[in-house]
This record gives C-alpha cells, structure tokens and sequence, in this order.
C-alpha cells in the first residue's frame, strides 16, 4: 500500500481518537478511558506506517512502534472486555503482565534478534497469563470458554515451537490474534443482551483476530495474489462503530434509568405528601400509622414495614404495619410487652448508623419473620442475612416516642440514601405528631388539674365558716360545762376544729398568687407550711422528713408563692420517688448559704433518676398515666432560672437522689423590710 493510500485510514482514525477523547470528557469510566488510549496507539500504528518507506528497508525503530503500539492497544481492548475493568489494581496487574511481555516480542522482532530464548520467555510469560486469566472464568460452566482455553493454548504451544526453531512471525500473528479474539468472546459473555453495539463490536473483533492468520496463509499459499489493504482495515471501523453505540446505549440506559427515578421518587413525594398533610392536619395516629406502613411498601425498596409508638405507660405498641404475617404481629407485641424502659434507646446505643436517624440492627434484635416474608435477602453491600433498619420517632427535645422498623428490602443492593432521606422525612413529621398529641394530652391534663384546684380552694372557703361555727360553740360549751370528762372533749373537739382551720388556711395561702414584687422571703415558714400540707401523706406512707436548715439563713430573692411553687414540686417528686421503695423512706431537706447564694438540697433514699439528660423536659415523666404532668422540675428549673439561681440533679451511690438549687440572697435593705413587715 502507498503513502497516498495510507493517508484516509490515518485520518480515519484520528478522528476516531478525537470522537473518543470527546465521549470520554462526557462520560467518564475505566473502559471508555482504555478504549481511548487503544485507540491512540492504534493511530500511532498508522502513523508509524505512514512514516515508513514505500520501497527499501525500513527503519528497526519504526518496525517497534508499528507493531508494538498495535500490540499494545490490542491488550488495551482485552483489558476493557474483562470483568476487572473496573478494578485500578487488578487493571494495572493485568495491563502489565500481557502488554509487558508481548510488546518486548515485538520489538526484539522488529530489530531482528536472532536469540531465541527472549522470544520463547516472552511467548510463554503472555500465553501463560492468558491462561490464568481463562482459568479464573470458571471455565466449568462454560464449554466455549473451555474450548476457547485449549485453542488458546495449542496456538501459545504453535507459536512457541515455532520461536524455539528461530521462525519469530508466528509468534507475532498469534499474539495480536488472541488479544483481539479474546476481546470478542468477553464482550459477547459479559453482555446482558444481544444489542446491536455488542454485536458489532464482537463481529469487528473476531474477524479484526482472523486478519492476522488470514494474511500469514495467504502469503503461505498464494504469495501473488493481491488484496486491497482497506478490506484488512475493515473491521477496525466496525469495532469503533460498536463503541460509539455502546457509549450510546449506556447513556440512554442512563437516561432511561434516570426517568424511572424520576418517576419512582413522584410517586414517592406524593404519597408522602398526602400522609404529611394528614399529620399537620391533626389527623387521628391510628388511622394514619398503617397508611404510613404501606405508603412506604408500595414506593419504596422495602417490603415490609412496622410503625410502633409508646403508650402512657412507655411500652412500644404496634401502630400500624404492611407486609408482616399476624404470627410475626404476635411475637412482636409479646416482645414490647415484655421489654424495658426507654427500649428504642437500648436498642440504638450499639447499632451501626447508616443515615441522619436510621440503624442497622443486628440480628438478634430484628424481628422474627416467617418463612417466605424475607424471600429475595441476599445480604449484599451493608445488609447481612436477617438485618433490618430501625428509625427511632424522636421529639424535640430528644425524646423516643416511637419507630418504623424497615424490613427485607426488594433489591440486594446498596441502601439508596435518598430514598431512606425521605423516609427519614416521613418519620419526622409522624414523631412531630406524637409529640403534639402528647402535649395535648398533658395540656388537658394540666387544665383538669386547674379546674381541681379552683374546686377545692372554693371548697376550703366554704368549710371555713363551718369550722368557724364549730370552734365558737365550742369554747363557749367549754365555759358552761363543768364535768371534767367534757371539758376534755370538748378541748380536743376545739383543738381538732383549729387544726382543720389551719389546714385550710394554709391551702388558700397556697393558691392565692402573690405578686412579683415581693423578692425576698424566709425559707422556714414557707417550709412548714408545705410540710403542713404533705402531713397526712407522709405520715400514712411512712416517710420521714429530716430537716437540716441553718439558723442565719438568710432571706431568699424570690416571691412567697415561687418558693411554695419549687418546696412542692420537690416534696411531691421525692415523696413519689419513694412509693417503690421497700426500705427505710426518708427524705432530708438541707439548706445554708454560700456566698452570695442560698443552697437548698432535697434528697431521697428512692431508685433515683431513670434518665438524668431527660429529667428537665417539660412533659417528661416516667410516672404512670394520671399520676405527674412531667412539670415539676421543669417550672422548678425556670423559676431558679429566672432569680439568676440554678438546679442541678443527681443521683446518689448506692440509690438516692439529690436535686440541688441554688438562689440568690436578698440584700440588705429587703431584708429590713421583710423583717420590718413580720414584726408589725
């Protein structure tokens, strides 16, 4: 062939090598990026031709970079047809033991070494990496490749003999045949389906392999006969056509897998959206719980789903669920019957998080399914055999009030993060829910107790003028009767109508607000006062109150009615903390001063704080139901808040609790004035 002849298929292929250059920049992956540099060296082939005299000897040099770089891009289309394309260190290792050997062949026959040994290593260092790389196919299950693992080892055996006897041509002829044959049959066993891309670029490669044997019987048998150069050059058009409609085919596969999630994830924003308003309506949970769990079976990767809130005694019941059999039901509500406090806590502290508030739970916390309902587990990427994902309902302030538990997804593949993003949403919006159903509940609550009190401060009122009565004919009876028996009576029946008044009196001191001007107070008379009020149930409960409050304790900055607010709230916590306990039930009250503060400590010889991160939350109790508001500490902690004072909890060794708060003394002058309006 002629230098004029050359120079269409030169171009030819430069503008291949430009067209993948582009695609490559579009679409980045290991294969396109080998396909470009085969493709280059297979413009440096031509151009190498291009360079070389159309008579006379040709230069050793340009010999080694036509077949070596030709050789080379052959390895470089094998390597892309393997499996480990995608593998940087087994691409490189594999890369560097075929290109190593077979393009040192060729270039120890481009400058015409006659040893024979080099050529026979290299010859047996390529076909034996072949080999292996057959080998690692399992061959067993599949015969064409078995078959294609002898041929390739009788034609490694041909050419090495061949080399063995000084004659180096076969070797060249079987080396590129098998890079380029090989590229073939890997397309054609690696492809999902018979596309037009993969059949073009297997036929371009298997008649590209058949070239070289081709033209060796040809100048074997009929050295004279003479065919068109461009009919060799055919099928390297037709594997660079089935490239470009490969790279084609993968990107609208992309688009096309882009628009089903696009599609999927409408869905999915609808039929979220649709339950969202729901919740922000104030839609009833029990109804929009089991919707939740098959809104989330339907458009989502998982085929079953349990929603489980806690009820007023904070044990998880089943809410709703989707996909889960009425055993697998049972045993789960077994299991949250007989669970521990704050059991969604346990269950997160050593899981493996996976989103913004989702874990994987191992397997022996998951949920029992039966036989079936897990059917298409596989356990690939971050699942493993029987692994569910648990998001806990979490409020506000950190508390659990619930969770969705996500099982047996469809597909065995890695979990898609915006799809748990979304779920994650959902649940979001459903703990918001609880949450203000909780509220209102307590808000309820709170108002009932409201009513109760305004019930029994007008009640006191009404028992007053009665026990006025009864004490006035009392002392007057006392002066008319003699009889000394009677006069004893009628002493304790006075004595006894006092005691009632007092009571009263002190609840309707109680209940009466004070005004917030008044900023200093002493701490032992309000504190009889409420101790006057907790009398009778300590005493019926046996709980003993030990006082240790110092003598010059001064005046503290705070409002009689705030001070009764925090002595109650402490008392009524401690006294209750102590129902469960089977021991000695004591109770010490300790104040004293220090600095410019006044330190008052309340302990008890109870189980102490279940959660003291959570102690301080508004609403939270681990009272039973219509036993606490879960207000106490909180109003305590604001008011101390609000003087510029402070509340600290604990818990005692080996049990107990203390809940220290510490106020600011009142000054001087205030003191004056207090002490100046108790005298008078």
């Amino acid at each position: 062939m002629g230098g004029g002849e050359k120079i269409p298929t030169f171009l030819t292929v430069g503008v291949l090598v430009i067209l993948f250059v582009c695609l490559k920049r579009q679409a980045r992956s290991a294969r396109l990026t080998l396909w470009t540099v085969a493709w280059a060296l297979v413009f440096t082939h031509f151009l190498a031709q291009l360079l070389a005299p159309d008579r006379g000897p040709v230069n050793s040099f340009l010999l080694a970079v036509d077949s070596g770089s030709l050789q080379a891009a052959a390895v470089g289309f094998l390597v892309s047809a393997c499996s480990v394309v995608e593998d940087y260190a087994k691409r490189t290792l594999l890369l560097i033991a075929l290109a190593g050997p077979s393009v040192a062949y060729m270039a120890c026959d481009s400058y015409n070494l006659q040893w024979r040994w080099p050529h026979v290593l290299c010859l047996a260092a390529c076909f034996g990496g072949v080999v292996c790389l057959l080998l690692r196919q399992n061959i067993r299950r599949s015969g064409p490749l078995a078959a294609t693992t002898l041929l390739c080892s009788l034609a490694g055996t041909w050419a090495i003999r061949a080399a063995f006897h000084g004659s180096f041509e076969q070797g060249e002829v079987a080396l590129l045949s098998l890079c380029l044959g090989l590229a073939g049959l890997f397309i054609c066993r690696s492809s999902q389906r018979a596309s037009p891309a993969m059949l073009t670029m297997a036929g371009g490669f298997l008649c590209w392999a058949a070239v070289f044997p081709i033209n060796l019987l040809i100048d074997r048998v009929a050295p004279n006969l003479v065919i068109p150069g461009e009919l060799w050059n055919t099928p390297k058009f037709f594997v660079a056509l089935g490239m470009i409609l490969a790279v084609v085919e993968d990107k609208s596969d992309s688009i096309a897998g882009m628009e089903r999630k696009a599609r999927a994830l409408n869905r999915q924003l609808e039929s979220f959206s649709a339950i969202t308003s729901r919740l922000l309506g104030g839609g009833k949970l029990d109804a929009i719980c089991p919707a939740i769990a098959s809104a989330i079976t339907e458009v989502s990767n998982f085929k079953a789903v349990v929603v489980q809130l806690e009820d007023a005694e904070r044990r998880l019941q089943l809410a709703g669920s989707s996909g889960v059999s009425t055993a697998s039901l049972e045993r789960l509500r077994e299991q949250a019957h007989n669970g521990q406090f704050d059991r969604i806590k346990t269950l997160c502290s050593p899981a493996r998080r996976v989103g913004k508030n989702s874990y994987l739970m191992p397997a022996e916390e998951s949920i029992v399914l039966e036989p079936g309902e897990n059917r298409g587990w596989r356990g690939e990427a971050i699942f493993e055999a029987h692994q569910q994902l648990l998001i806990p309902l979490c409020s506000a302030g950190g508390a659990y009030l619930g969770c969705i538990r996500l099982i047996a997804p469809r597909r065995a593949s890695a979990i898609d993060m915006l799809e748990l993003s979304r779920i994650e949403m959902l649940a979001a919006d459903l703990a918001m829910a609880a949450e203000r159903k909780a509220l209102q509940t307590q808000l309820v609550w709170s108002e009932k107790l409201a009513a109760l009190g305004q019930l029994l401060a007008g009640v006191a009122h009404e028992l007053s003028n009665p026990l006025t009565v009864i004490m006035g004919y009392g002392e007057l009876m006392s002066d008319t009767v003699v009889a000394p028996n009677l006069r004893d009576s009628l002493a304790k029946l006075v004595g006894e109508a006092r005691r009632m008044k007092r009571i009263i009196d002190n609840l309707l001191r109680f209940s009466r607000r004070s005004g917030r001007d008044g900023r200093a107070v002493r701490l032992s008379p309000v504190l009889q006062e409420v101790l006057a009020l907790r009398e009778y149930y300590n005493r019926t409960r046996n709980v003993g109150v030990e006082l240790e409050i110092a003598a010059d304790l001064p005046h503290l900055a705070v409002n009689e009615d705030e001070l009764k607010q925090i002595l109650l709230n402490l008392l009524n916590n401690a006294s209750d903390a102590l129902e469960e306990t089977s021991g000695a039930r004591r109770i010490i009250v300790r104040a004293y001063a220090s600095g410019s503060r006044a330190v008052m400590e309340v302990e008890d010889s109870g189980p102490g704080f279940s959660n003291l991160n959570r102690a301080l939350d508004p609403f939270y109790t681990t009272k039973p139901a219509g036993k606490g508001t879960g207000l106490g500490l909180s109003v305590c902690y604001g008011i101390a808040k609000e003087r510029g004072g402070e509340l600290r909890i604990q818990n005692l060794e080996p049990q107990g609790a203390r809940v220290t708060i510490e106020l600011p003394i009142a000054d001087a002058m205030a003191q004056t004035l207090v002490s100046a309006a108790a005298h008078a």
